[in-house]
């Protein structure tokens, strides 16, 4: 198998190639030799966090395109004569109790803050 990298055989690679460092590890394992534990769980300390500040960039991203979209479904609904018919100004206020029953669902669920 070649190595990716500039190392001589048999001698182990960087650490700062993380790939390949971790390729290493799992045939170190294969072979019976021990392996870098303390690398090991740093790298997968770090995946999770990368993966974390991933899925809350995702969350606020799809937060905003949400909030984009209820704001355009407002104006088409109230240019189109939504407020001034008869049944309007009920389901403004449904929507309104909805709204406010989502944020106290929400932060019901964050718990009480300190």
């Amino acid at each position: 198998m070649a190595d990716e990298t500039n190392n001589p055989p048999g001698a182990a690679p960087d650490k700062t190639n993380r790939k390949a460092y971790l390729e290493e590890q799992y045939r170190r394992k294969e072979r019976g030799e021990p392996i870098d534990i303390e690398w090991v769980a740093e790298e997968l300390q770090r995946v999770r966090h990368e993966q974390l500040a991933r899925l809350q960039a995702s969350q606020r991203n799809l937060r905003w395109l949400v909030i984009g979209s209820a704001i355009l479904m407002i104006v088409l609904w109230a240019r189109n004569g939504g407020i001034l018919d008869k049944g309007g100004y009920i389901s403004l206020g449904l929507v309104v109790i909805g709204l406010f029953a989502a944020l106290v669902l929400r932060n019901a669920k964050r718990g009480p803050r300190p």
